[in-house]
């Protein structure tokens, strides 16, 4: 091929091939009652179908790769642990840093400092709850701020600077 060692890849390749197609050209004509046949045929066909596929020539390779070439690593010095000096060791000291929410924050909080409420308060809560929803209409709370209104102001302008 190329010189670049993988030419016996391409033999063998070829090999296989061509011995694929003399075995089914021999047993075809096995089959049919000439055994006699049927070998030449499987040998002929075989050797002319190698000699048919090494006549091919391999798509020139578009990008060259430099051969990998192992350098010895370079001398350098090691650290011995006596050099390191280990001072006293602090404990770990986890801090929260996060402030807690303010009351009107929309924010979440999944572990809260809230205790869990009693069966009771959970009972309370869900008689209210069902009460209210047999009511027409429902209670209204004032949010004070409505930013969805300005929201969509923003994107509106935003559609349309990008339109």
């Amino acid at each position: 091929m190329d010189g670049s060692g993988d030419d016996w890849v391409g033999w063998a390749t070829d090999g296989v091939a061509a011995g694929i197609l003399g075995a089914a050209a021999g047993v075809s004509l096995t089959l049919l009652g000439e055994p006699l046949a049927g070998a030449a045929a499987a040998a002929v066909s075989g050797v002319l179908a190698l000699v048919l596929l090494r006549q091919v020539t391999p798509e020139p390779r578009r990008f060259r790769l430099p051969s990998f070439v192992l350098e010895t690593p370079a001398i350098f010095n090691v650290l011995e642990l006596t050099d390191v000096v280990v001072e006293e060791e602090e404990p770990l000291e986890l801090v929260d840093r996060l402030e807690s929410p303010e009351a009107d924050s929309r924010v979440v909080q999944l572990f809260g400092n809230r205790p869990l409420p009693t069966p009771g308060e959970l009972q309370q809560r869900i008689e209210r709850h069902l009460g209210q929803r047999e009511e027409r209409g429902g209670t209204v709370h004032d949010l004070g701020v409505d930013a969805s209104a300005a929201l969509r102001q923003a994107l509106g302008e935003l559609r349309r600077s990008l339109a």
